[in-house]
């Protein structure tokens, strides 16, 4: 029975929240952040490092909103699809491609700049949206599926980004996916082509293991598209931590391949069965690392009986490193229709309330 469930569970939420828990942190630049911002996640899609123009006008119009509301991160795509960024020749990955480490070492400079810290998402599942054509999905497709062409990536993008950028202090953390598992085979969209979970597993390993060779300091996370691939008590027939060291290890072999934090979006869709504003930290049996949520909307009424103007005090309260909404209004573009532009601004006083109260936690000491 749905309905009396749904009473226990805001009733547990409830008076679990009532009790003093401890936070969360992101170590960044030897501070333990709670993360407290958005997502830009792109002001030129796909396309914001590499060949090009990168619109850093805009991105700095983006960093002086943040900051002016006491937020600390943002949460930033970077070769997305692979149409611009990485170069490929044929199936193969040869260089990051023309400008692609410049232009993001210009972008993280003006975000430090301003005191926000970056959280650096390499790829998304839009690399295998069947609408962005053959050329594209297919040596996306093969990126994900070949061990021997991951490593040809690894060796000649990742490594020189890291190298190169990896020690820059606006750099929170890198990450490796955004919602992969929109092109799996267990869990994907009609729109997208499909590899299995267990290729997105030995990529996230295998890339992971080498950002943390590169840079032993380095943080990597990984953008994952609900608690359905994080928790084996969802009830979904694939439900498990995908993400999880053992599992990770287990796919690509690569011990030093892990997370040193989760990452999980959350929309209405899942309504409170899935709802990290509906059940505290510990519910999700993640002991093993701290836990952002990194995608999600804040209503202008509520949610599931929750104010909007409560949930980043809710993540806080409960247990969560962070909170990321999404996403920046992007004038530019005049990406303003929809909800998301609106979120945005639901969410600006909320990240300037959570500073006020907060502010040792949240501000970066730059």
């Amino acid at each position: 029975m749905k309905y009396p469930l749904r009473i226990l569970t805001v009733l547990f939420f409830t008076a679990s929240a009532s009790m003093a828990q401890t936070n969360d942190r992101i170590s960044f630049n030897g501070q333990e952040l709670w993360l407290n911002g958005g997502n830009v996640a792109w002001v030129n899609f796909a396309r914001d490092i590499g060949p090009g123009e990168t619109r850093l006008d805009a991105f700095g119009d983006m960093y002086t909103n943040v900051r002016e509301h006491g937020g600390n991160a943002m949460r930033l795509w970077l070769h997305t699809t692979g149409a611009v960024s990485p170069e490929f020749d044929g199936f193969e990955v040869v260089s990051p491609g023309e400008g692609t480490i410049e232009d993001l070492r210009a972008i993280l400079d003006e975000a430090w700049k301003n005191d926000v810290g970056l959280i650096l998402c390499l790829w998304s599942f839009d690399m295998l949206r069947a609408r962005n054509g053959e050329l594209i999905t297919d040596r996306a497709k093969a990126l994900l599926e070949s061990s021997v062409l991951t490593q040809r990536y690894i060796d000649n993008a990742l490594i020189p980004m890291v190298e190169q950028l990896g020690d820059h202090p606006a750099i929170i953390a890198w990450e490796i996916f955004n919602e992969a598992e929109g092109m799996s085979e267990e869990f994907g969209w009609d729109f997208n082509r499909h590899v299995a979970m267990a290729d997105i597993q030995r990529f996230v390993n295998q890339t992971s293991g080498a950002i943390h060779r590169t840079n032993p300091k380095a943080v990597v996370s990984n953008g994952a598209w609900s608690f359905h691939v994080l928790w084996d008590g969802t009830g979904h027939p694939h439900a498990k931590n995908y993400y999880s060291d053992e599992e990770l290890i287990a796919a690509g072999g690569d011990s030093l391949g892990t997370l040193d934090f989760y990452m999980v979006h959350y929309y209405p869709w899942g309504g409170t069965e899935l709802s990290p504003f509906h059940h505290p930290k510990d519910h999700w049996e993640l002991e093993d690392k701290d836990l952002v949520v990194a995608e999600f909307e804040v209503p202008s009424d509520s949610l599931f009986g929750i104010p909007g103007t409560e949930l980043y005090q809710k993540l806080y309260d409960t247990g969560y490193a962070g909170a990321l909404v999404w996403q920046w209004i992007d004038w530019y573009g005049k990406r303003t229709n929809g909800g998301h532009a609106q979120s945005w601004l639901n969410a600006l006083p909320l990240m300037k309330e959570m500073t006020n109260k907060y502010g040792d936690e949240i501000n970066i000491k730059n």
